[in-house]
């Protein structure tokens, strides 16, 4: 295979071939004593032949969100109830000491989603915990004015458990989480960081202890470590997650898997010391567009379900949640907390009573407001 490679400051910078390709987290090599070398176009990196790329801590915090959201959706099974205080465990990790409701992958000391959700939003989630709780514990079948789980009059292998208002707080807490948690972090912390130039980029982390990294590419890999994809993405899909399979999905309409080729592009610029500029304005921009992109598909989908209850709450829910993201990035690239509320009041607080006409303003005011033009979202 052919190689290309770049040399700044003693650091080669190409792919991934002795490492596996089912692991997101760092390219090690374990049979040779040999230097690691890697395939174009793969996000490893490399300084005298050791992996550079390490983000472990933004993998658990996905195993938890992963297992928060599979403990939750027991709720869609009428009858269950889902405990608020199992929430509040697995959400702080056990007050970061491993909360036993975790697998072993997710109940990592020290990790935590809680600490590291944007201040801003914390509070609502301790409310959606107790509501969902709340609306676990109905024991009758939901519907307008009325909390229970709520069955698709299309498909009845469909069924999600919905408040008196159509609200599912399985979906505005995962997909939120999604925002305020993944992308706050990578987009106010890390980018923002990078970005500036906030980071030690001349002294190896601790090479002894295997840490081959300056702060500056560790912190930069944090950031695609929140994103959810394989470090040979877009060419494998497989394990994709949370904002990567979406992202994946909204490709052929928007293109937004070129996403990884921002992510690469600022990495080796860092690594050779450049600007980054015009690579973290493609990320911002792939990553908001990816954003938008689902919240419109989730609202289009809604509007086709108009008569189908349970689907339309359910798409409704996450394009409430979706448009929440967009709090965070850029100004240019944000909506400001009062846009993020009015789209919410477009979509009225009753989901139940939401008409086609509340979703086309709320579809109208999101492109007016965001980077997808009209004609891209008839291909969404």
């Amino acid at each position: 295979m052919m190689k290309k490679n770049w040399v700044a400051i003693g650091i080669v910078v190409i792919g991934l071939s002795a490492c596996k390709k089912d692991d997101p987290v760092v390219c090690e090599d374990t049979t040779t004593t040999e230097s690691l070398t890697c395939e174009t176009g793969t996000y490893c990196f490399l300084r005298d032949g050791n992996s550079t790329v390490s983000y472990s801590g933004q993998t658990a915090r996905l195993n938890q969100l992963e297992e928060l959201t599979a403990y939750m959706k027991t709720g869609n099974t009428p009858n269950t109830v889902v405990d608020a205080a199992v929430l509040l465990d697995m959400f702080s990790n056990g007050d970061g000491n491993g909360s036993v409701h975790f697998t072993a992958d997710a109940a990592v000391s020290g990790k935590q989603l809680q600490n590291k959700c944007f201040l801003g939003t914390l509070d609502i989630y301790l409310d959606y915990f107790t509501a969902l709780e709340t609306a676990s514990m109905s024991t009758v079948e939901g519907s307008n004015g009325t909390a229970g789980v709520v069955t698709s009059t299309t498909n009845n292998t469909k069924a999600y458990l919905l408040d008196e208002n159509g609200m599912e707080h399985i979906q505005l807490i995962e997909k939120g989480l999604m925002g305020d948690v993944l992308y706050y972090q990578a987009m106010a912390t890390y980018i923002d960081g990078t970005e500036a130039g906030s980071y030690d980029n001349v002294t190896i982390t601790d090479a002894a202890e295997g840490k081959y990294y300056t702060e500056a590419e560790h912190k930069f890999d944090e950031a695609f470590g929140y994103f959810g994809i394989p470090t040979d993405f877009p060419s494998n899909t497989d394990g994709v997650r949370f904002h990567g399979k979406y992202c994946n999905s909204r490709d052929a309409a928007l293109g937004t898997n070129t996403i990884m080729d921002a992510f690469l592009a600022t990495r080796a610029a860092i690594t050779g010391n450049e600007d980054v500029s015009t690579h973290t304005d493609a990320l911002r921009t792939q990553w908001h567009r990816a954003i938008v992109g689902t919240a419109l598909s989730y609202l289009k989908d809604a509007k086709e379900n108009i008569d189908d209850a349970a689907l339309k709450c359910h798409e409704l829910s996450e394009a409430r949640a979706f448009i929440g993201n967009l709090l965070h990035n850029r100004t240019d690239l944000a909506l400001t907390p009062a846009q993020v509320q009015e789209a919410y009041d477009l979509l009225g607080d009753n989901f139940y009573e939401t008409t086609e006409e509340d979703i086309d303003a709320t579809i109208e005011f999101l492109i007016n407001n965001t980077l997808i033009e009209l004609v891209e979202f008839a291909s969404i």
